[in-house]
């Protein structure tokens, strides 16, 4: 029996968030996703418990009032969930950025696709994950 991909989308840009759940919508129908449109709103959502474990986020960096990285710092340092996987899913392709990322503990760096075939492949690959990593066991 397969676990039900759970993800919050962290993107700022709806044709970016729509891109992103058409794909995951032809390879993973049962997934389910919760959209933030930046920072500040997916802190609210993961502390509101809103959010069914085990999840995962797709975290764009470049959003208003709180960044991708300044969210991840902030998640890992505070959140219950902080042990949830984290990818960020940018368009930036910067040394300094994926860096950046990897010092807070992000889990992979993902370069946003520019069209729906390279989308639907790393949705693909992010399904793929899903289903043969084992999730983070809560405490108990």
């Amino acid at each position: 029996m397969s676990r039900q991909m759970n993800i919050l989308l962290v993107e700022d840009n709806s044709l970016d968030a729509m891109m992103v759940q058409r794909a995951l919508a032809k390879i993973a129908s049962n997934a389910v996703t919760t959209r933030a449109e930046d920072g500040v709103e997916a802190l609210e959502i993961i502390n509101s418990g809103e959010l069914s474990g085990p999840f995962f986020v797709l975290l764009d960096i470049n959003m208003p009032r709180m960044n991708g990285h300044e969210f991840l710092k902030e998640f890992r340092t505070t959140s219950a969930a902080s042990d949830s996987v984290v990818f960020m899913f940018t368009t930036s392709d910067s040394p300094q950025d994926i860096a950046k990322a990897y010092r807070q503990r992000a889990n992979g760096y993902i370069v946003k696709p520019h069209n729906r075939e390279d989308m639907k492949k790393k949705m693909s690959t992010l399904q793929g994950f899903w289903t043969i990593c084992e999730p983070p066991v809560p405490p108990v």
